[in-house]
């Protein structure tokens, strides 16, 4: 996986900046918006994130099929718009799958892969990219990373393996749907900090770094830095952004409860 990375920064250099600078100050824009305000508006702004997304994956994975991206992005936008609070469940417990996959596969993930596009054969003209040429290269790295994952699934196949990604899952939905305002802004926080991460990979690549070299060399202290970004965006829209209408309806439902049973008992 880190060596198609490495491969596409090489690459990328030679893509036309509309591919990169274009989504890496959206990527970037939206994280922060995620990352800071995404419960202030929830079914709004996690609705774009998650379409954005879905929809870049979708039109990469597709064959960069307009339609199918379209398809994919108003979907997820009406499932986040339409429930909220299970988007959010769905969207954590994916998260915690993830992170729990890539755990247990990370001999698999992490060790060298045959590319289905080769970085020296895209060396041998010196010439930028066009913006359907960038397209159709970064749609070959996209298939070289499903490619990885669907590798390194299939040899994980263990039961004991999936019952432990399963247990991870089913108990963070029910968490979330359980405590929905720590989930949702625990969750609208590490989106968020991802999309920040993503959008300024590419803007840096564009200027001509190397991210993802660095990140290779130094990758404890940007995952402590991601981890700091997610603890900081979920306390901050835990302190700053207002509950909802349901929260606040459940609040006022709690207290006329417990006034209620407070005047039963003085009338005893």
């Amino acid at each position: 996986m880190v060596e198609i990375l490495k491969s596409f920064e090489q690459v990328a250099s030679r893509f036309s900046p509309a591919v990169l600078v274009l989504p890496g100050l959206t990527l970037t824009g939206l994280g922060l918006v995620t990352w800071l305000a995404g419960m202030c508006r929830r079914r709004l702004i996690p609705g774009l994130a998650g379409a954005l997304t879905g929809g870049l994956a979708m039109f990469f994975v597709g064959g960069q099929n307009l339609l199918i991206a379209a398809l994919t992005a108003g979907g997820i936008a009406a499932f986040a718009a339409g429930a909220p609070r299970l988007f959010v469940a769905v969207v954590l417990a994916s998260l915690g799958v993830s992170v729990g996959f890539g755990v247990q596969a990370r001999s698999q993930l992490f060790q060298q892969h045959g590319l289905l596009i080769s970085s020296q054969t895209l060396r041998q003209t010196e010439t930028r990219f066009t913006v359907r040429e960038s397209l159709d290269v970064v749609q070959a790295y996209v298939l070289d990373v499903v490619d990885v994952l669907d590798r390194a699934i299939a040899r994980q196949w263990v039961p004991a393996d999936l019952a432990v990604l399963a247990g991870v899952g089913v108990g963070l939905l029910i968490g979330a749907l359980l405590v929905p305002r720590v989930a949702g802004a625990l969750t609208c926080s590490l989106v968020g900090s991802g999309l920040v991460f993503a959008g300024l990979t590419l803007l840096l690549i564009y200027k001509g770094s190397t991210p993802v070299a660095r990140m290779e060399q130094q990758g404890a202290f940007y995952g402590l830095a991601l981890l700091g970004m997610g603890a900081f965006g979920t306390l901050e829209q835990l302190l700053l952004c207002p509950p909802s209408g349901r929260d606040r309806e459940g609040g006022s439902k709690s207290r006329s409860r417990r006034e209620r049973s407070k005047e039963d008992w003085r009338n005893r």
